[in-house]
């Protein structure tokens, strides 16, 4: 048999087995059709108007992948082709969101017809790339009028032209394939906008009863170098949403006391378990509160040095919950009335034979207090009468030049203390109050005698 002909013949028995095999795929795309349109026809009548939307969504996006997956691999991708098809189960579930959201668009219907319009989107792009495989297919499948050598092939102008067209086509699926991914994002994009905007809507269907609401939160506010800067003492509205969420805000303590502040979670919803970060002004976490119990309030509470900035974390518990809730940053005014009294060089001056009430706010805490003692006393005594059952008492009494003469303590927590020393010469005496552990705070009367 000449070569020539035996050639002719191997190419129709190629061109035959390509067609068979084809039609298969073909016939088994179609078969798949069948099965996820008989499912969902049966499932259809119970479902919900958002569950049929999320079904019928779900299996024409479904189909239209399967076919890429079987005939459209080396012309995509398995990478690209693995993105469409999570993309396609993110825009039916996307746009079941959009129409729980909004109540099967009752509640916005120029809303929910965009969110549609995005899911209807995403969906043309993938069709678009179906046609383009498609295309790529038919070209490839198209047997030639006679047989060409391979150096025939090589120098002719249909080869050229046909590697110029299939060229264009792989550019083609490239670029729908990117045009499909932009569609996606910017669907996910306004779901996202969508749920927080009627997170927010419904906050302001439910006011507060007790609370004057002064600001919403302004996203983005996800990361420490985005935030939202809060007002002492106002109530800001804001929501964590989706669960991954987390709303960042920044605020600066009075410029002069140390002071007990608390920051305050106003649940605003039934589902958020909220949790409280705190961070200092290097950005380094001092600690956190949370709640497991959903919808709870929270209060994180802490002792902040004055003129600072720190920052708060706002977020759920187990990332898994949204909610909206409002926020504040409360100074509570814990200091005694001779603060800021923390050191030897501010000290403040009291009377001998004078009682004063003052508190140790904290385990930190130091209250230091100046005295005179005129000349001719030879003796002067410090009590310290406890008004606390946690403070273990401690006394430090410096003479005129700042040197420690003297000192007491009681580790009992609420007990008395009483120091005497002999005053060997007039001047400015001090004395320093504290807890003898540094770890309990608590209030006290200080009395001074001198004889």
């Amino acid at each position: 048999m000449p070569e020539e002909e035996q050639t002719t013949r191997i190419r129709k028995k190629r061109l035959r087995l390509g067609s068979f095999g084809q039609v298969v795929a073909v016939a088994s795309s179609l078969f798949a059709m069948a099965l996820l349109y008989l499912g969902y026809d049966l499932l259809r009548t119970n479902l919900t108007p958002c569950e049929a939307i999320f079904q019928q969504t779900s299996v024409g996006l479904a189909t239209k992948v399967s076919f890429l997956k079987t005939e459209g691999e080396l012309k995509i991708g398995r990478e690209q082709l693995t993105e469409l098809d999570e993309r396609a189960q993110m825009t039916a579930i996307n746009l079941k969101t959009c129409c729980t959201v909004l109540d099967a668009g009752r509640l916005d219907p120029e809303q929910f017809l965009q969110c549609k319009a995005n899911a209807r989107d995403y969906e043309s792009r993938v069709e678009d790339i179906v046609a383009l495989v498609r295309t790529a297919m038919q070209a490839t499948d198209t047997p030639s009028s006679s047989p060409i050598t391979p150096t025939a092939a090589a120098a002719s102008p249909t080869n050229t032209a046909t590697s110029t067209s299939k060229q264009q086509v792989d550019q083609a699926i490239a670029k729908k394939v990117s045009e499909a991914r932009q569609a996606s994002k910017t669907f996910n994009h306004q779901v996202v906008e969508v749920r927080k905007e009627q997170a927010l809507q419904s906050l302001e269907a439910v006011p507060p009863r007790h609370i004057e609401i002064d600001a919403r939160e302004s996203e983005p506010n996800n990361d420490s170098l985005s935030t939202n800067q809060l007002g002492l003492k106002t109530w800001i509205a804001a929501s964590i949403d989706p669960p991954k969420d987390a709303d960042f805000f920044t605020f600066t303590t009075p410029a002069e006391y140390r002071d007990w502040i608390r920051i305050e979670i106003e649940n605003r919803s039934t589902t958020l378990e909220p949790r409280i970060e705190l961070f200092d002004a290097e950005k380094t976490s001092r600690g956190s509160v949370h709640k497991t119990t959903a919808g709870a309030d929270i209060v994180y509470t802490f002792v902040a040095t004055p003129d600072t900035r720190y920052a708060a974390r706002v977020s759920n518990h187990y990332g898994n919950s949204v909610g909206v809730y409002n926020v504040r940053v409360v100074p509570t005014k814990s200091y005694d009335a001779f603060e800021p009294n923390d050191g030897l060089l501010t000290a403040k001056p009291i009377n001998i034979g004078e009682g004063i009430e003052a508190a140790i706010m904290d385990p930190a805490d130091s209250d230091f207090f100046s005295f005179e003692i005129p000349e001719g006393r030879a003796e002067t005594e410090i009590r310290l009468e406890n008004r606390s059952t946690t403070l273990r008492p401690a006394i430090v009494i410096y003479d005129p030049a700042k040197s420690q003469i003297s000192a007491t303590y009681n580790t009992t927590g609420g007990a008395d203390v009483t120091q005497a020393f002999k005053s060997a010469q007039p001047g400015r005496y001090l004395i320093q109050v504290y807890d003898h552990y540094r770890s309990a705070a608590g209030a006290y009367t200080i009395h001074i005698s001198s004889k």
